[in-house]
C-alpha cells in the first residue's frame, strides 16, 4: 500500500457473544458504518476472534481490495495482537488496523442504557474510521537478544526457573537478597501432601544452581540498576553491604521475590504470649516427637488454630485476598498434630481446600476428630492471657452459643503478603502491581507469566499467593517463555514510538527529564545538540510529544493529524458517501 492510495476500510462490528450485542445494536452500529466516507465494507459477526470471523477479514480484504481495517470489538489489550497478525496475513501493514472498544467501553459501563449505548458506539466506530483514513504503514524493527537471563530471587521459584533455563543451553544470572538460597520453604519443617521438609524439597535444587555452569549465583546482593529493552538489557548487582559490584548483560529478566508473612500485630494477643504464633513461625519449629510450649517447656495438652488472620480483610490493618494455601496448612498440621496432642480446634471463617487432593487432607483432619468452629467474619474470636494462660471467647455460627477454649498453643494462620521492597522492585522493572499487592501479569488468563514490560516474566508468589507447587510450575512455565525468547536470536519491537524532528528541537532537555523510560537522549554530534530516541526503549506514551514546547517529536501512529481527525469526526460528522 502506498501512502496516495485512496483509503478503502472495511469495518467488522463484533457481537462477542452477549457481552456486547446484549446491549448494543449492533447490525446498526455496522449499518451505520457502511456510510461513511471510504467505507466499502461493513458487516457484523458474532465472534471475530474466532476462527471464523478470523477468516472472514482474510477474504474481505482480498475481495474489496481493502487497504484499512477497522475492527469494533474488546479492549486492544486483550485482541490487538490477533487482529494485526490477520491483517498481515491478508497482506497488510499491521499498522493500517484499528480497534474499537465497544465492550468495556460501552456496552458493560452502559447496560441499562442500551439506545444510548447503541449511539456512542457509532459515533466511537466513526471516529475511528476517520482515524483510519489517516493510518500509514510503518515498518518492522527488530532488535537482538542476548542469550542471558537474569532470574531475581532465589527461593524454590527462582532455583526452578534458573535451572530449566540453564538445562536449555542459557546462561543465567540468579540474584537473592538473603545469605542462603531456599527462600521461605527451607525453613518449613514439614510440607504436604508428602510430609517432607521444606529443606528436602529445595536443597537438591540449590546444589544443582550451585553447581551449574550456566548459572552465575550472587547471594546476599541486590540489583541496583536495571535499564534496557526487551533483549538488551543492562543490570547492575551490589552485594549488601556495597563492597562489590558486578555488572550483567541480559536478554530477558525472571522476577521471582516470592513473599513475607503477615506479623500479626494487634491480632488475637500476637506478641502478648510466646505461645502465641504464626503458622508460618510453626512450621519454622524443629519436628519432635513431643510438642513443647515455648513459653515454659511443658508438653502442649490443648492446641487452637485461627484462621485467615489479615487474610480477607479490608481497610489499613488487613489484607482482602485470600492468601490460599492456608486452610490445607492448618488441616494438614492440626491431622498431624492430633496424634500427638489431646485436644486440636480450628476456627475458621470458611474452609477453602481448593487444590487437588486437598479435601482429602481437611477430611482427614476430621476424621481425626479435629474439631473445626465457624465464627462470623464481623464477630470474630476474642483472646486474652492472664498470668501467661491464654483464654479464647467466640460464638460459634453453626451452635450459635458462645464458646470458650483455653489452648496451650494458640497458632494464627496469617496473610501472604508481598516482600517490604516490593515497591522498590515494582519501579526497579516498570511493573504494575494488583490490588493486593503483588505484580500484575499481562492477562490473568491469556499471559499470566509476562508483563506489560515487554521481556520481563514473573514467577511464583510475585504474582499472587500459592503453594510451592503452583510456584514450580509457574517457574517453569516463565522459563520456557524467556527460552523461548532467547532461542529467537532477534525480537521485533514496537514501532509505534517517538521521532523527533532535529530541525526544530531546541535543546531544551524536557524531552529527556520527562521520559519515564530513559528513551530519549541528547545527541552531541550536533551544534547545539538534539534529542534523539532510543526507539527500542520507547514505550510510545506520548509524554515527550506532550511536553514538548518546540513540537519537535512526533507520535508514530498517533500523529497530530490523526488524533484531531477522530475529534472532528466526533464534533463535526462527516456527509454520508460511503460504499464501492
Amino acid at each position: 500500500m502506498t501512502e496516495d492510495e485512496t483509503p478503502r476500510i472495511g469495518v467488522f462490528v463484533c457481537h462477542c457473544g452477549h457481552n456486547i450485542a446484549g446491549t448494543v445494536d449492533v447490525a446498526r452500529v455496522a449499518a451505520e458504518a457502511g456510510k461513511l466516507p471510504n467505507v466499502v465494507f461493513s458487516t457484523d459477526e458474532m465472534f471475530m476472534c474466532a476462527d471464523s470471523g478470523q477468516d472472514l477479514i482474510r477474504t474481505k480484504i482480498k475481495e474489496h481490495s481493502l487497504n484499512r481495517v477497522v475492527v469494533a470489538s474488546c479492549s486492544p489489550r486483550m485482541h490487538e495482537p490477533t487482529f494485526r497478525r490477520v491483517v498481515e496475513e491478508g497482506g497488510l501493514n499491521r499498522y493500517v488496523y484499528e480497534q474499537v472498544n465497544l465492550r468495556e467501553h460501552v456496552s458493560w459501563c452502559h447496560m441499562h442504557e442500551p439506545e444510548a449505548a447503541t449511539e456512542k458506539a457509532i459515533d466511537l466506530v466513526r471516529m475511528s474510521v476517520a482515524r483510519a483514513r489517516r493510518l500509514e504503514p510503518l515498518p518492522i524493527s527488530r532488535v537482538k537478544v542476548i542469550p542471558r537471563t537474569l532470574v531475581v530471587g532465589g527461593g524454590i521459584a527462582g532455583l526452578r526457573a534458573a535451572l530449566d533455563i540453564a538445562d536449555r543451553g542459557f546462561e543465567v544470572v540468579l540474584v537473592e537478597k538473603k545469605p542462603n538460597l531456599g527462600g521461605n520453604v527451607i525453613k518449613w519443617t514439614h510440607m504436604y501432601p508428602d510430609d517432607r521438609t521444606g529443606a528436602e524439597v529445595v536443597n537438591p535444587l540449590i546444589a544443582q544452581a550451585l553447581s551449574h555452569p550456566k548459572i552465575k549465583v550472587y547471594t546476599d546482593s541486590q540489583v541496583v540498576d536495571f535499564e534496557g529493552y526487551i533483549g538488551n538489557f543492562d543490570v547492575t548487582i551490589a552485594s549488601n553491604d556495597g563492597k562489590k559490584k558486578s555488572t550483567a548483560q541480559v536478554g530477558a529478566v525472571i522476577v521471582a521475590t516470592g513473599f513475607e508473612p503477615f506479623k500479626p500485630e494487634g491480632y488475637y494477643g500476637y506478641g502478648k504470649s510466646p505461645d502465641i504464633m504464626t503458622l508460618a513461625e510453626l512450621q519454622e519449629m524443629p519436628r519432635k516427637d513431643e510438642l513443647l510450649r515455648p513459653s515454659d517447656g511443658k508438653p502442649v495438652k490443648k492446641i487452637a488454630f485461627i484462621g485467615c488472620v489479615g487474610s480477607r480483610e479490608p481497610g489499613k490493618k488487613g489484607h482482602e485476598h485470600c492468601s490460599r494455601y492456608c486452610c490445607t496448612a492448618v488441616a494438614k498440621d492440626a491431622a498431624e498434630l492430633r496424634d500427638r496432642v489431646d485436644e486440636v480446634l480450628v476456627l475458621y471463617q470458611d474452609v477453602r481446600t481448593y487444590g487437588h487432593g486437598h479435601e482429602e487432607i481437611h477430611r482427614l483432619a476430621r476424621q481425626r476428630r479435629v474439631i473445626f468452629s465457624k465464627f462470623e467474619p464481623d464477630e470474630k474470636p476474642e483472646v486474652s492471657v492472664k498470668r501467661g494462660k491464654i483464654t479464647m471467647r467466640w460464638r460459634d455460627v453453626l451452635a450459635d452459643d458462645l464458646l470458650e477454649f483455653q489452648p496451650d498453643l494458640l497458632i494464627l494462620a496469617s496473610a501472604m503478603i508481598p516482600p517490604a521492597d516490593v515497591e522498590e522492585t515494582a519501579t526497579m522493572f516498570s511493573l504494575t502491581r494488583s490490588g493486593d499487592g503483588f505484580f500484575n501479569p499481562e492477562h490473568i488468563k491469556l499471559a499470566p507469566l509476562t508483563t506489560h514490560t515487554a521481556g520481563i516474566m514473573i514467577a511464583g508468589v510475585a504474582q499472587a499467593a500459592k503453594n510451592a507447587s503452583e510456584s514450580v510450575i509457574d517457574a517453569s512455565g516463565a522459563a520456557a517463555k524467556a527460552a523461548a525468547l532467547l532461542a529467537r536470536g532477534e525480537v521485533e519491537i514496537e514501532s509505534t514510538v517517538s521521532r523527533v524532528d532535529p530541525d526544530l528541537c531546541s535543546s531544551c532537555h524536557t524531552c529527556v527529564t520527562a521520559c519515564p523510560y530513559g528513551a530519549i537522549s541528547m545527541d552531541d554530534s550536533h551544534e547545539p545538540p538534539v534529542a534523539v530516541v532510543t526507539e527500542a526503549k520507547c514505550h510510545g506514551c506520548g509524554t515527550c510529544a506532550a511536553g514538548c514546547p518546540s513540537g519537535a517529536i512526533t507520535m508514530l501512529h498517533s500523529t497530530d493529524e490523526q488524533i484531531l481527525s477522530m475529534v472532528e469526526a466526533l464534533l463535526v460528522p462527516s456527509p454520508i458517501s460511503g460504499g464501492e
